[in-house]
């Protein structure tokens, strides 16, 4: 149980972490000439060092197949939304220089130390805008505008409506679906039918009405993602 109050920027605030990851970056790069094989490395990395800092890694998989089952409904095209199910996975790389103790604080966090850990979204767009790849710069804008809300009453910017990129607006509301199916410090999982009803309520505020619409259309195959195993998933490959 975490009740520690954070005193300042340095106590939350773990730069060595992306020094870490830009070591490793460097080294993928000099391994690798070819650029598809340093995407998929880099992504890889990412997705390894969430996992590291503490993310579930069922919910990297919820949120990322949930983000391409609702670009398809959409009709984004299936480049589109093969690119966007990769970027939905890497997106929060920017956590990685926030203490993961933070996360697991049972109290809400104070204002200063909300104020900190927004500045993810900032260092998440850097760290993948620096990559140069189509996939790494779909991941820079969905950190950048993933807390964004309809309505204009979320940050970094106060974005609103359309100006929200809408790759943004679909992983908002998939990495919510996804949190709230799990237990949290302070919280415990929802029932489906509880975040259904949150989602729907959220349109028009949070979270964009036309993903909103399609989420809700196709709530029996998500549920069906929310409900698989990654464990289950991985046990069946090996039979």
């Amino acid at each position: 149980m975490n009740g520690y109050m954070y005193r300042d920027r340095s106590d939350i605030i773990r730069l060595e972490n992306l020094t870490t990851l830009e070591t490793k970056i460097r080294q993928i790069r000099s391994l690798h000439t070819e650029k598809s094989i340093q995407e998929n490395e880099i992504i890889d990395l990412f997705v390894e060092a969430l996992s590291a800092h503490g993310k579930d890694q069922n919910q990297i998989r919820q949120t990322s197949q949930i983000s391409r089952i609702l670009g398809e409904s959409l009709g984004l095209g299936m480049k589109y939304c093969s690119r966007l199910e990769q970027a939905a996975r890497i997106y929060d790389i920017g956590n990685i220089i926030i203490c993961s103790d933070v996360y697991e604080k049972d109290e809400k966090l104070s204002f200063e130390e909300f104020e900190i850990v927004k500045e993810h979204t900032r260092a998440g767009y850097d760290i993948l805008i620096a990559q140069n790849f189509l996939t790494t710069d779909m991941a820079a804008v969905i950190s950048a505008e993933h807390h964004e809300w309809w309505d204009g009453g979320g940050y970094p910017r106060c974005l609103k409506e359309k100006q929200i990129d809408i790759s943004a607006a679909i992983v908002a509301v998939a990495d919510t679906v996804g949190a709230l199916y799990r237990e949290r410090p302070g919280r415990k999982a929802w029932e489906y039918k509880k975040i259904l009803d949150y989602i729907k309520t959220r349109g028009k505020i949070q979270f964009n009405p036309d993903v909103v619409e399609v989420f809700l259309i196709n709530q029996k195959i998500i549920e069906e993602v929310l409900r698989t195993d990654l464990e289950a998933i991985e046990n069946k490959w090996y039979e």
